[in-house]
């Protein structure tokens, strides 16, 4: 007789694999992608909509900028009059093209201030990409530096689980108390909830990495490396550049309109035919006129301009003292992170020789348990403060690296 499990086992057992599926799915969506620091940097920056918004802004400043053609547009215009009378009818007619002129050099001005600004969009986006290189880069350390913790709290967990079983073999023999090996379970317990905790935060900490690069699953390709102690060369900042782009257009603008109070120059070119009786005569028409700064002398303008251009200066000395401060500061985190993390390698390697040392003397019966587990988390407490304050050198270097001006993307 075959056998045959009951209905409600069968609709059980389906249940777990519909719900079974799915998470496998997601697991193997998920995979690791293993990425290197420069990998994920260019993965970020060509991002499309990171890319194309700031192609795009670029674009329309230029655009903005040949929008102001050296040239107004011509005006055409005609006209055509009839005058009747009891002697004689009139028929005049007119066309012509008027050009205005540009002598004073307003326009050319207007053009350079909007060339002066594109040049000021362009350095802002530049400045933006060093920015996200930036949050890639600190990003892809804090990534690194959390599933590292995991890691090292991972590692103790079997330290102590070799532990308990060197202690449960010695409680067995009657060497050693029963304390000892239940005060090494609650070591290991307590090692291994810091580790699944660890293990959540370095999946939550990656986050940031997968949505910079659009990668998901993306981890580093290896545990963090402290920066190198050389020094950085500074460069021009580009948000500096843009101030100074930006105080340039108000130069310019302060030049057109103090130039708008001069009158403008038109032309006029067209042809006129007059119809008289049986007569009728034509011949070209020229014609010269310029703008009267009568009602609207520009003084408004003018004085707009300049208290703009005085805005622009102060913004701009402020933020080169700002900078400075920035700089030193980053240099002070940078010097202090690298000097820390110095001494901290040292008192890790000594912490490890610890946990040997330890390991020996419990074995040969001459230290009890506690001295066994202080050795071990002595050691475990040093390594994750190597490690963060590896975390923190990396991040200090980044933040001196965009103070100093960054490296061009």
């Amino acid at each position: 007789m075959p056998f045959r499990l009951p209905a409600a086992r069968l609709r059980g057992l389906s249940l777990i694999l519909l719900t079974a599926c799915p998470a496998a799915t997601a697991a193997a969506q998920t995979a690791p992608v293993r990425l290197t620091e420069a990998q994920a940097i260019e993965r970020a920056l060509r991002d499309p909509d990171f890319s194309a918004g700031a192609a795009a802004r670029i674009d329309a400043a230029r655009a903005e900028a040949r929008s102001i053609t050296r040239f107004d547009n011509p005006s055409v215009s005609a006209r055509r009059g009839e005058i009747s009378g009891p002697a004689q009818d009139e028929v005049e007619t007119e066309i012509g093209l008027v050009q205005p002129f540009d002598l004073a050099g307003r326009r050319s001005a207007l053009r350079a201030a909007a060339g002066a600004e594109a040049n000021a969009v362009e350095a802002e986006m530049t400045r933006k990409a060093q920015e996200r290189r930036a949050e890639v880069r600190r990003a892809y350390a804090g990534c690194a530096v959390a599933t590292e913790t995991a890691a090292l709290k991972r590692t103790l967990v079997s330290r102590l689980a070799a532990a308990e079983r060197i202690v449960a073999a010695r409680a067995g023999a009657g060497d050693t108390a029963v304390y000892d090996l239940r005060r090494v379970r609650v070591e290991g317990r307590s090692a291994a909830a810091e580790a699944d905790l660890a293990e959540g935060e370095a999946a939550s900490a990656c986050m940031a990495l997968e949505s910079l690069t659009r990668t998901p699953g993306a981890r580093p390709d290896g545990p963090p490396v402290a920066p190198a102690s050389t020094a950085v060369a500074r460069a021009p900042r580009s948000d500096l550049a843009a101030r100074e782009q930006r105080l340039e257009a108000a130069d310019f603008a302060v030049r057109a309109a103090e130039r708008s109070r001069i009158p403008e120059l038109e032309v006029g070119l067209g042809w006129r035919r007059l119809e008289v009786a049986s007569l009728e005569a034509d011949g070209p028409q020229i014609s010269v006129g310029a703008t009267i700064p009568l009602f609207d002398r520009g003084s408004a303008r003018v004085a707009a301009a300049r208290a703009r251009q005085k805005a622009e200066a102060a913004e701009l000395a402020l933020a080169r003292r700002q900078i400075e401060a920035e700089t030193a500061a980053a240099q002070a985190r940078s010097d202090a992170a690298a000097r820390a993390l110095a001494s901290s390698r040292s008192a890790r390697d000594d912490a490890a020789r610890l946990g040997q040392i330890a390991e020996t003397a419990y074995e040969a019966g001459e230290t009890g348990v506690t001295e066994l587990v202080d050795a071990y988390r002595a050691a475990h407490d040093a390594e994750l403060s190597t490690l963060e304050l590896t975390g923190r050198a990396i991040q200090a270097a980044i933040e001196l690296e965009l103070a100093q001006g960054g490296p061009t993307p």
